[in-house]
């Protein structure tokens, strides 16, 4: 198997367990957040034997460095796991809109290269009204953390209010926290972690750096003595934003169907080519998605085993 994927959910066992079925035989690595009920979390690994692993249960927070963490140990246990040639970063509330053999096909043309969102800074679509400069302001402001998480009043994360360096050879980039790793780039992001401790109490106290951490180390030759990752802006997964500036994607329903199929109908692209077609949705639930995921099986999705996909509501 060329492709193995690290899931991170946190609710929803439902859509986890259609999301699972929906990946055929893909290793996975599980991680449920450890605020969830300790039945979601069975009811999402229930069935699946030795090809869904379960990673400690640990606790992760918006915005904070806890999410990198913890797929930071997910990416390790990737690799343990598999010999796969890709890692694919998933939330439990992503669906595949391609069989998975036709999906393998397409890494083909992957091979040794991560397709993974990478922007410079200044990015707009992080401006904010108080912070207008294009995203600087996550990571050169030192934000107030207990333990590796980002502290709030209310809705406002509390920073000092002077500006710090970048350590130095660090290229910092907009990215996303969904991401398809190439392996040979999940082992330089963990080189340089293991390495540079002083590099990860840096990032533990900016915000938001788990849409930015790792494509900023790999866009940083000073640190991985590797290329850098090139400037992409097509995310591999489909989504809607809603018009009222919200930082999260709208649940997809059956309505969004069109919109999906003819983005998923496009070109399979390359690495040179901009933009290649997704290969995931997000986000879909158990609540309001159910008839769109059937339409994705049915009618996106026809590269699928027969008898693949299993329902949400049984067990494998």
């Amino acid at each position: 198997m060329s492709l193995t994927a690290v899931v991170l959910a946190h609710r929803d066992a439902e859509q986890v367990r259609r999301l699972l079925g929906a990946l055929e035989d893909v290793p996975v690595v599980l991680h449920c957040d450890a605020k969830a009920p300790a039945d979601v979390a069975g009811r999402m690994l229930q069935g699946w034997g030795e090809r869904v692993r379960a990673q400690p249960r640990t606790s992760a927070a918006l915005d904070s460095w806890s999410l990198v963490r913890v797929e930071l140990d997910a990416l390790r246990s990737a690799l343990r796991f598999s010999s796969a040639e890709h890692v694919a970063v998933l939330s439990g509330a992503d669906y595949p809109l391609l069989g998975v053999q036709e999906l393998l096909a397409e890494l083909g043309a992957w091979r040794g290269r991560s397709r993974i969102v990478s922007a410079p800074l200044p990015h707009r679509p992080w401006d904010t009204p108080r912070n207008p400069d294009g995203g600087r302001w996550r990571t050169e402001h030192r934000f107030l953390t207990r333990g590796d998480d980002v502290l709030f009043v209310g809705r406002v994360p509390l920073r000092w209010p002077w500006r710090r360096a970048l350590p130095p050879g660090l290229q910092v980039r907009a990215s996303s926290q969904w991401k398809v790793f190439a392996r040979e780039d999940v082992q330089r992001l963990l080189g340089v972690v293991d390495a540079r401790p002083d590099l990860v109490r840096f990032w533990r106290t900016t915000l938001v750096p788990d849409e930015s951490f790792a494509a900023s180390v790999l866009s940083s030759p000073a640190l991985t003595g590797a290329p850098p990752l090139p400037d992409c802006h097509a995310s591999a997964w489909f989504q809607r934003w809603p018009g009222d500036g919200s930082h999260h994607p709208a649940e997809l329903t059956a309505q969004d169907f069109p919109a999906l199929a003819a983005a998923r109908s496009g070109a399979p692209g390359s690495p040179v080519q901009d933009p290649p077609r997704p290969w995931f949705a997000r986000k879909l639930s158990s609540a309001v998605s159910g008839e769109l995921a059937d339409r994705i099986d049915a009618e996106l999705r026809t590269g699928r085993r027969a008898g693949e996909v299993q329902p949400a509501s049984g067990p494998r």
